[in-house]
C-alpha cells in the first residue's frame, strides 16, 4: 500500500511540475518569442558605411529607428525585417553584403528593438512593416514595385505579410518558419502546440501570393528553424520562385554561405526585373 502511495505522490508531483511548465510558458511566452536588445554592437560608420539614420512614425504612435543605405545604381530596395533577438546593428553586415550586391537597403528595428520604442507583438510587427512602407513611398518616392521584402527567421512571418498587403517587387525568405505553432511543435513538442497565442503564419501569407518572385534560402543543418519548414514554404509558393540552400546553422548561415548569397541573390534581382519587363510587354 505505502509503494501504491508512493507512486501515486510521485505522479500526482510530476503532473503538478509539467501543469506549473505548461502555465509559466503560456504566461511568459512574448519572452520566449522576443529578444530585443537596445544596445548597438555597431553603427554603419565603424563599419565602414555611409547610412541615414531614418525615424519612422507607426499609426499607433510609436517610432521606428532604421538605417539607410543608397545605391545609386539601382532602382530598387531591400527591406529588411530581422529575427527574433537583437536589433540591426546585428545584421549590418548584410546590409553590407545587399549594398554592394546592387541594391537600396533599409533595415530597421521592430518597436521595442533597439532605438525603436514600444513593446513588440504581432499585430505591432505587421503595423510597424506597414509604417516602413508608406515611408518609403511617401518620404523617399519608391514605388511598391521597387521594394523587395527581405525576412530572416521571424521577420520571414513580417515580409510575407507585407507582400500580400503591397504590390512589391519581390520576397525573399531566409530560415524562415511555417507558423508559431510548427516551432512549438518542433522546439517544445511536450508543449500542445493550442496553447501558442501568436500565429506568424508565413505559409498562409505566401499561399495567398501570385505573380510576385519569391526566393526560399534554407539551410538542412539548422537546428532551430528545420529545413522542412522552408521546404514546406516553397511548396506554398507560386511561380516564378526558387529554392536556395545554405550552409550553416541558423544564425550564422549568411556568414558560411557568403558566395553563395552573392551568386542566388544577383540572379534574383535578374529574376525581378524579367518579371518587370513582361508585366509592361503584357499591357
Amino acid at each position: 500500500m505505502n509503494t501504491i502511495k508512493k507512486m501515486v505522490t510521485l505522479l500526482v508531483t510530476i503532473a503538478g511540475g509539467y501543469l506549473l511548465l505548461l502555465i509559466f510558458m503560456y504566461l511568459f511566452q512574448s519572452k520566449l518569442i522576443f529578444l530585443p536588445s537596445s544596445d548597438l554592437v555597431v553603427t554603419p560608420s565603424e563599419a565602414g558605411l555611409q547610412a541615414e539614420d531614418v525615424w519612422i512614425e507607426t499609426s499607433d504612435g510609436e517610432r521606428l529607428h532604421g538605417w539607410h543605405l543608397t545605391n545609386e545604381l539601382t532602382e530598387y530596395i531591400v527591406v529588411l525585417s530581422h529575427g527574433n533577438a537583437g536589433n540591426i546593428s546585428n545584421r549590418i553586415d548584410i546590409a553590407k553584403f545587399l549594398q554592394e550586391a546592387g541594391v537600396s537597403v533599409l533595415i530597421y528595428d521592430y518597436r521595442g528593438y533597439g532605438q525603436s520604442s514600444g513593446k513588440p507583438s504581432e499585430e505591432g510587427l505587421y503595423r510597424d512593416i506597414e509604417a516602413v512602407v508608406n515611408f518609403l513611398k511617401t518620404d523617399e518616392g519608391y514605388s511598391e514595385q521597387q521594394m523587395i521584402m527581405y525576412g530572416r527567421s521571424m521577420g520571414g512571418a513580417v515580409a510575407s505579410f507585407a507582400a500580400t498587403r503591397f504590390n512589391v517587387g519581390g520576397l525573399v525568405l531566409d530560415s524562415a518558419f511555417k507558423n508559431v505553432k510548427a516551432m512549438v511543435s518542433d522546439l517544445y513538442p511536450f508543449v500542445p502546440s493550442f496553447l501558442a497565442s501568436y500565429e506568424f503564419p508565413t505559409e498562409q501569407h505566401v499561399q495567398q501570393l501570385s505573380d510576385i518572385p519569391v526566393m526560399i534560402m534554407h539551410s538542412p543543418t539548422d537546428t532551430i528553424v528545420d529545413i522542412s519548414h522552408g521546404k514546406a514554404l516553397f511548396g506554398a509558393a507560386n511561380d516564378p520562385k526558387t529554392f536556395v540552400e545554405l550552409r550553416g546553422g541558423h544564425n550564422d548561415n549568411f556568414h558560411a554561405s557568403v558566395d553563395i548569397y552573392n551568386k542566388h541573390w544577383k540572379k534574383f534581382l535578374l529574376m525581378i526585373d524579367e518579371e518587370k519587363r513582361s508585366s509592361i510587354k503584357e499591357r
